[in-house]
């Protein structure tokens, strides 16, 4: 539940980063691929994003 509402409170991108990382465990390369930007963009998105969820518990 809390997890449901921390998702929603995310951009439309960085919800994707995230679904595809954990839910369907797809590499950073292949999340790149698929939004069009290098592996580090979402590297550094990842931590980001993880660290504003964490935050928000």
């Amino acid at each position: 539940m809390v997890l449901r509402e921390l998702l929603t409170a995310l951009s439309d991108k960085d919800r994707e980063i995230i679904i595809r990382r954990y839910y369907y465990n797809e590499t950073q390369s292949q999340i790149a691929a698929k939004l069009g930007i290098s592996q580090v963009q979402v590297s550094r998105l990842e931590k980001k994003i993880l660290k504003q969820m964490r935050e928000k518990m």
